[in-house]
């Protein structure tokens, strides 16, 4: 059996074909797309923050999916730049195929309108005058002059005279406006991508440090960029009073050291809340300098007020403790009666107490912390249900001996609960969510040696074998108050009784057994900069400025077309043919000819 088998034509791939397809609206409206849902995913997911962070968001699954995709920089990663490139081949080829056909229709009127031409036109009306050539042609011609038209006349091929009005002449520029936008707009975010850095990375030439605990000095100069880096995004965190010329840009895992084309101090930093302890302004007085040590520029910098300076923003982005001296003490839960010890420690240091048992370290601290109200056994307030704790010290606590881990908040600020002043310690066991809260009276004067005195002589009276009672209770209190010397009121008296009954049982549930209590502190602020160069973001505004005045003529500036034909009637005198159309608004313009059209009835 013969089998046929058909020819399949396939036209040669040429340079016309690529040059057709690059052009194409299709292929621009889907890089277009893929743009738009990239940048989305960008403005969404925070871009070029540490790993840790990313992981302990998303868990090890997404941060996987996420990295591989290279989400955690979308705008300076490999593929986003591809397409953003492609767009740009894509639009200046849909400029270069379409540009000069615009031009020419802009430019040039068609003189000789064919009749099947104006018989295809939408809008189509026939008059008649009885007036004479010229007089019907002035006729017309102020007429459309009336409707804002601007009117030639012209020649047909069957030698008729045709009289030729437009608006709008120039509309084609809305389509040349929008897609050079495009072009400039995508060329100035891969100027402000930083291509070279890119190219730097895939050629070896920079190796992003990946130890962030390495001092500044032992960096290796493959980590370092230079400051005439056509563009940067870094971040610095800066104590009050010092100096520095270099930042830290993110890449990846790991980052790289930028030089900065000066030397930036912090001056003077300041941080307002609100009421309920929220950030409400944090600012920084910065002052630059030449790298000769010659101060040329002071200015504050706030949240989204940035400084700027020979192209480069300098904007404030967050700012927390440095190093600030905390004034901790720490009582003994065996022998309370006893003096605290006094430390003097800052965030970041390791302690030991108990006979090097329990090893502490200060973690954060925080001169504003809100808490539930209802955790300290307030009621909701009448605007909201959080209290303002004021300065708070957090800290982490190991037992070397049972590995346990206790987390604990000591509060420096007393609050006030039915008229009785109380210092908070909240602690939770390592890997729990809740806090449990200790509430010790403080008395009359500042502190808790009052408490911890009485708590002493309890113990102590047990001791003795003195059994519970209100006797003992009472007479144990004065002992303490003279010890102290802190003399209470008989209603005083007996309210800080029942507050410390109520302590002691709290301290049941806690686990340590010292009391560290947040006394003062000595605060030193550092802010956390951001300092950017995109020298492409000129391009950008002169794109976005192309962008809008592009789509305004688009919309608002549409292209009419007017043709008048004259020609003899035997019968009715001089015919008149009127033709028109409209790039866009079809209904607006059908009701503007059929005004115009009574207006020639009335004059011709």
């Amino acid at each position: 059996m013969l089998e046929t088998q058909a020819s399949v034509f396939t036209e040669p791939l040429s340079f016309r074909i690529i040059f057709r397809v690059l052009g194409s609206m299709r292929l621009a409206v889907h890089l277009l797309l893929f743009v738009a849902i990239a940048s989305i995913i960008g403005t969404i997911l925070p871009q070029q923050e540490v790993y840790t962070d990313y992981l302990h968001q998303f868990g090890t699954f997404w941060f996987n999916v996420f990295g591989n995709l290279d989400l955690y920089d979308v705008y300076r990663c490999g593929w986003y730049m591809g397409i953003v490139a492609f767009l740009i081949v894509s639009t200046t080829v849909c400029v270069f195929r379409n540009a000069p056909s615009m031009l020419r229709e802009m430019r040039h009127v068609k003189s000789n309108p064919s009749e099947s031409f104006l018989q295809s036109r939408p809008e189509q009306f026939e008059s008649f005058s009885s007036k004479s050539d010229i007089e019907s042609t002035q006729s017309a011609t102020a007429t459309l002059d009336d409707f804002g038209y601007q009117a030639r006349v012209l020649k047909t091929s069957t030698g008729d005279s045709v009289i030729f009005a437009q608006k709008g002449r120039f509309y084609r520029t809305g389509y040349l406006l929008t897609h050079v936008g495009i072009i400039l707009f995508c060329a100035g975010a891969l100027y402000n991508a930083n291509l070279p850095l890119k190219w730097s990375e895939w050629t070896g030439t920079v190796h992003p440090e990946k130890n962030f605990d390495l001092p500044l000095s032992k960096i290796p100069q493959s980590s370092w960029l230079s400051s005439t880096s056509s563009a940067f995004r870094g971040i610095i965190t800066i104590p009050v009073g010092q100096t520095v010329n270099a930042m830290f840009e993110l890449v990846g895992d790991g980052f790289l050291v930028q030089h900065l084309p000066f030397m930036l101090r912090l001056d003077a930093f300041k941080v307002t809340h609100y009421s309920n302890g929220l950030a409400k302004d944090f600012v920084s007085t910065i002052s630059l300098y030449h790298h000769d040590g010659k101060k040329f520029k002071t200015g504050i910098v706030r949240v989204n007020h940035p400084m700027s300076v020979d192209g480069v923003q300098i904007y404030q982005s967050s700012y927390s403790d440095s190093a600030s001296k905390l004034n901790l003490h720490n009582y003994l839960l065996s022998a309370p009666a006893l003096p605290p010890a006094a430390i003097s420690t800052s965030v970041g240091e390791h302690l030991k107490t108990f006979g090097s048992q329990y090893a502490i370290s200060i973690t954060d601290f925080k001169t504003q912390n809100v808490i539930p109200r209802k955790a300290v056994g307030l009621s909701p307030g009448p605007d909201h249900g959080m209290i303002n704790m004021g300065p708070t010290v957090s800290y982490l606590v190991n037992n070397d001996r049972d590995h346990t881990r206790i987390i604990l908040k000591s509060y420096m600020k007393a609050f006030s609960r039915h008229g009785e002043a109380y210092r908070l310690i909240g602690f939770r066991e390592n890997g729990s969510s809740a806090y449990h809260y200790l509430t010790i009276p403080q008395g009359p004067k500042d502190g808790i040696h009052l408490f911890m005195r009485y708590l002493g002589d309890l113990e102590q009276a047990a001791r003795n074998g003195e059994n519970a009672s209100k006797t003992v209770f009472i007479s144990n209190l004065k002992k303490a108050e003279a010890q102290t010397q802190v003399y209470l009121t008989p209603h005083e008296r007996d309210d800080f009784l029942q507050s410390s009954l109520k302590a002691m049982q709290e301290l049941r549930a806690y686990p340590l057994p010292f009391l560290t209590v947040f006394h003062d502190y000595d605060l030193h602020w550092s802010a956390g900069l951001e300092i950017t160069r995109y020298p492409g973001m000129k391009v950008i505004y002169v794109a976005c400025f192309a962008l809008v005045f592009g789509i305004f003529i688009l919309f608002y500036v549409p292209r009419r077309r007017i043709w008048i034909q004259m020609s003899e009637d035997d019968d009715k005198g001089r015919r008149f043919k009127l033709f028109g159309d409209s790039s866009r608004n079809e209904e607006d313009f059908h009701r503007d000819m059929e005004e115009l059209n009574d207006k020639l009835q009335e004059r011709l």
